[in-house]
């Protein structure tokens, strides 16, 4: 048997009578002889490794971002468990620059490391892991054509810059068991 307590706040007369007086009094060793039986729905327990589908909403470039800069994902397919949305499509995800080398002269392409941090979900933070890495195209072939028409100055042909791509896709996964609660 489920009961719902429910407190009322009222406002008494200055001078109570005798019956008023003893009412809450009675009331009160009533509940006390009654057994509460009080539901605890547990939160769900979203286990370790648990894959976690990511899209990079803005690109990423050496040309414009150095190690440090944080940068924004979403949570591209829900996290079930049991039947139930425990991650929701749309949920923020973060992630970090680790490396970021710039293409150079001589054909050298640009580099690129970033790591996932967390998901923000349920009002809470998840840590994930996972990263990528990206490598621009060398430019080899256009600084061979650049010395054979210009002599030293084709030395001066760039490498691209890597990028993540926005709408990139990634796998995270959990770090941690994750315990999530419940909507009542």
């Amino acid at each position: 048997m489920i009961i719902e307590l429910v407190f009322v706040l009222g406002v008494q007369s200055l001078a109570p009578t005798e019956a008023e007086d003893t009412a809450p009094v009675e009331a009160a060793s009533k509940v006390e002889d009654q057994e509460i039986e009080i539901e605890v729905r547990a939160p769900w327990i979203l286990p370790a490794d648990t894959p976690v589908h990511l899209m990079v909403l803005n690109e990423v470039t050496t040309k414009s971002h150095q190690a440090g800069h944080k940068f924004k994902l979403r949570v591209n397919k829900p996290v079930m468990l049991d039947g139930q949305v425990v991650i929701p499509v749309g949920a923020t995800a973060w992630g970090e620059v680790t490396s970021a080398d710039d293409s150079g002269n001589v054909g050298k392409s640009g580099k690129l490391a970033a790591n996932l941090l967390y998901v923000e979900a349920n009002g809470s933070k998840y840590s994930i892991s996972g990263g990528t890495t990206s490598k621009g195209k060398s430019g080899t072939a256009e600084t061979v054509m650049g010395v054979l028409a210009l002599g030293p100055f084709g030395l001066f042909a760039k490498g691209n810059n890597a990028k993540i791509k926005a709408g990139e896709l990634m796998t995270a996964f959990t770090v941690d068991d994750v315990e999530i609660p419940r909507d009542e």
